[in-house]
């Protein structure tokens, strides 16, 4: 881990096109020998846990085929190789987008040490993408318990068809090849960010298919898992990118810091959440499952302990030109997380403890159905969503950080507008972890209660907190390309330019209520996690988009009039009330057979409680529409003051010089003296 180091802004001759190579053949065999060892020792380290850990000693199932040992073996071994890949290719990619500025001429395309990784990180995708469609057969013997011998082609590729975990893999293996096509064939900055985007994109199809998956508690499980394969891709990835490395990467090195230095936590926090979603404490120390689990935190921890020298030690060296000490600590902390990651092979083929599911449905919820609407249950009964509430710590750490760096500056900013943003993140929470987000699955008229709030409530919050404003602000300019300018990137790009249309923010913002609950869209999002969290997120990122566009105090790139905003939000309530009156006066039930499936007998009328439902979206509207309306009105307002204060001084101006002329109320006043004389 490595975390932020205060540097000087990059200049030109930072940049790795202009910094000579310095790499001795002794040096760079050094580096090879060390990736070479730390591969090899986390490959022992999966061997010995698959070993030790039980899940080769096999034992048969009477009336089923026997286990194959060799499968099991082939499984735990292939899966190693593709998370080393994974990491490589995700690193390498990533540090080519961002740890370095673009060319001194040109910074749109890539200098040469980003695209020397780029090329590392093309090799890495591309192999990655074999390997994810090697593991289909044997995943297939493994499933069916069946010796590779037997495996077939017509079987494995039934087996992609049919199964999710083979659908997750060659979901993966495409997403793997497209990184692999687009890293070997660009030479600019974008294509680089693009590749980045598709190689960790690759890296979360199997994560909703493995054991987090399939236990009782696989909401928390997966959304821990998620956030650790990719804050581990970034830290491992990242530092595999700058071992290898053929120049001195001081400047790379800082930008790493700061990603790794949010990365180490979020390893050690979800880890932690995962391990005791899959299996109860107890098992850490009298199972297998959990020796291998505890061992890999240790071995986390270990290198956590080395992150810190990192920062310390051998950045400050880095940064004088001296990369020895650097690479000797980096090389001991690459064959530490290859051996996590061999750990975390062999947890992917060793079965958790068995435990006794409270009821039926605790497989399909990821939690114990609950009982009736309540108080307590809907208020106190708490099941963490962790990526809204990760998003909602990290977001809301960010936004503090900004705003405490602009008052140490000496600039004001807002207090109340910090309110906002935590307000808005606080909403969040509470509709996706408090009883909500549980009877947002088991009741429609609770999942548009949800709905509404993430769709309408906190993203007036959160836009009216101004977030890119304060970013803007609070980070410093860096010549050769940082945050501040690729957020600047983002707003003025052309895809902002097209979604901030307010006919397509409008669109985005209204059809998405008629696709997801008029189509089968709704009925998979209940059913698939993956699912869940899309339609989370999309309602979120909706609001937010088309109410940044009404009253959002951010610069946009398409500003739009006062009595247009007033006219696209009107639009949005007739919408929304022609939404609500159709659930309102429907006949047939909107994800039926969900609802019949789960058979709680606490519910009564599933087309009533649809009908509560659509009441609700049909009023829910009042609220956001008082803050609305009154935000639009302030707006205004300080619009025409800010518009007088202008013409006024431009006539203080005028009378000033002698040239009136140039007032704005004389000229406005011949105006109309010249329409009264037309008239005459």
């Amino acid at each position: 881990m490595l975390v932020h180091v205060t540097t000087s802004t990059e200049t030109s001759e930072n940049t790795a096109d202009t910094i000579p190579d310095r790499t001795s053949p002794a040096r760079s065999g050094a580096r090879v020998t060390a990736v070479f060892v730390a591969t090899v020792g986390g490959a022992l380290a999966a061997v010995l846990a698959l070993q030790w850990g039980g899940a080769v000693d096999l034992e048969p199932v009477p009336g089923l085929s026997a286990p194959d040992p060799t499968v099991t073996w082939a499984s735990g071994l292939l899966g190693y190789v593709y998370d080393l890949l994974m990491l490589a290719a995700v690193g390498c990619t990533v540090a080519a987008a961002f740890f370095l500025p673009g060319r001194r001429t040109d910074r749109a395309r890539l200098a040469a040490q980003s695209w020397r990784w780029l090329r590392v990180g093309a090799l890495a995708s591309a192999l990655w993408a074999a390997v994810a469609l090697a593991r289909l057969p044997v995943e297939f013997a493994d499933t069916f318990a069946r010796p590779l011998s037997q495996v077939t082609a017509p079987g494995t590729w039934s087996y992609l068809l049919q199964s999710d975990q083979g659908q997750s893999l060659a979901l993966a293996a495409l997403l793997a090849a497209a990184a692999s096509l687009v890293a070997g064939r660009t030479f600019k900055v974008s294509g680089a960010v693009l590749a980045a985007v598709l190689a960790l994109a690759a890296a979360l199809p199997p994560i909703f298919t493995g054991h987090s998956a399939a236990n009782g508690n696989h909401q928390i499980a997966v959304d821990g898992l998620i956030v650790h394969v990719v804050a581990a891709s970034f830290w491992v990835g990242g530092l595999f990118a700058l071992f290898i490395a053929r120049t001195d990467p001081a400047v790379a090195a800082r930008r790493y810091s700061g990603a790794a230095g949010l990365a180490y936590p979020a390893i050690a926090a979800s880890g932690l959440i995962v391990f005791v979603a899959n299996v109860d404490l107890t098992d850490l120390w009298q199972s297998g499952y959990g020796l291998i689990a505890l061992a890999k935190l240790a071995v986390l921890a270990a290198g956590g302990v080395i992150g810190r020298t990192h920062r310390h030690r051998t950045l400050p060296r880095v940064e004088a030109g001296d990369r020895r000490a650097f690479t000797r600590l980096a090389a001991v902390e690459l064959v530490l997380m290859a051996v996590a990651f061999g750990l975390a092979a062999s947890l992917s083929v060793t079965p958790p403890p068995a435990s006794e599911l409270p009821d039926p449905n605790t497989a399909v919820l990821g939690f114990t159905t609950p009982g009736p609407v309540g108080f307590e249950s809907l208020v106190l009964d708490w099941y963490p969503a962790v990526l809204p509430c990760t998003a909602a710590i990290l977001g809301v750490g960010l936004y503090t950080a900004g705003a405490r760096r602009l008052r140490r500056r000496g600039d004001a900013w807002p207090r109340h507008r910090t309110a906002l943003w935590t307000t808005g993140w606080a909403v969040v929470v509470l509709a996706t972890s408090t009883g909500l987000g549980k009877y947002g699955l088991v009741l429609f008229s609770a999942h548009m209660v949800q709905h509404m709030a993430l769709n309408m409530l906190a993203p007036i919050f959160l836009v009216l907190a101004a977030p890119v404003t304060l970013a803007l602000r609070a980070v410093r300019p860096d010549r050769a390309g940082g945050p501040r300018e690729w957020i600047l990137a983002v707003v003025h790009s052309r895809f902002a330019a097209f979604v901030c249309r307010p006919l397509i923010a409008l669109l985005i913002y209204l059809t998405s209520l008629y696709i997801m609950y008029f189509t089968g869209l709704f009925a998979w999002a209940l059913g698939s996690h993956f699912g869940h969290l899309v339609m989370t997120a999309h309602f979120l990122l909706a609001g937010s988009l088309f109410f940044w566009i009404v009253i959002g105090p951010d610069p946009k790139p398409r500003p739009l009039s006062y009595p247009a905003k007033v006219l696209l939000y009107f639009v949005s309530i007739i919408f929304h009330a022609i939404f609500g009156l159709t659930l309102m006066m429907g006949t047939g039930v909107i994800a039926e057979s969900w609802y019949t499936d789960l058979a709680l007998p606490w519910v009564g009328d599933l087309l009533a409680d649809q009908r509560a439902g659509g009441g609700i979206a049909w009023a829910f509207g009042e609220i956001p529409s008082l803050i609305i309306i009154g935000v639009l009105i302030a707006q205004w307002a300080r619009s025409e003051e800010r518009e007088g204060r202008r013409l006024d001084r431009m006539a203080e101006r005028a009378a000033a010089g002698g040239r009136p002329e140039d007032d704005p109320h004389e000229v406005y006043n011949a105006y109309l003296a010249g329409l009264n004389r037309e008239e005459r």
